[in-house]
């Protein structure tokens, strides 16, 4: 049985771009490392290694719990000493992908570096595709 979280960072974007191109953003390497870190090691399968660090020297780990391609993800991540669960829903909406993510933290974390950090990332990953070379660059990646 999960333990009950009561702290949630909920987000949602839509970006300009087919759901397989975005759902690869968050599994292929290459890929999330034009959005998201400076050194990405990803198995995206079922306990597969979620690995991210960033530039300045933080680092994500975690583990891959579920994958349904081009639908939805949901990961561990471990951030200093914080344990943290995130899932990330893909939806193909209006000629584009809207994508809903949820970070769950356990009680009494101060969620706002996080929630801006989610802000700051999802921003970049939408602006790649605002770039009309790009997203040919990306298609059916």
């Amino acid at each position: 049985m999960r333990r009950r979280i009561n702290n949630v960072i909920d987000k949602e974007i839509w970006i300009k771009a087919p759901v397989e191109d975005v759902f690869s953003h968050f599994t292929q390497p290459e890929a999330m490392l034009k959005w998201h870190g400076k050194e990405v090691e990803l198995n995206p399968v079922q306990g597969g290694k979620y690995k991210v660090i960033f530039e300045s020297g933080d680092e994500i780990e975690g583990e891959f719990i579920k994958l349904i391609p081009n639908k939805f993800i949901s990961y561990s991540a471990n951030y200093w000493d914080i344990k943290t669960y995130i899932e990330i829903h893909f939806f193909s909406e209006n000629g584009g992908t809207t994508v809903k993510l949820r970070q769950e933290f356990g009680p009494d974390k101060d969620l706002s570096s996080f929630s801006d950090g989610w802000d700051y990332f999802l921003a970049i990953l939408k602006s790649l595709w605002e770039n009309k070379i790009y997203e040919k660059d990306c298609a059916h990646s």
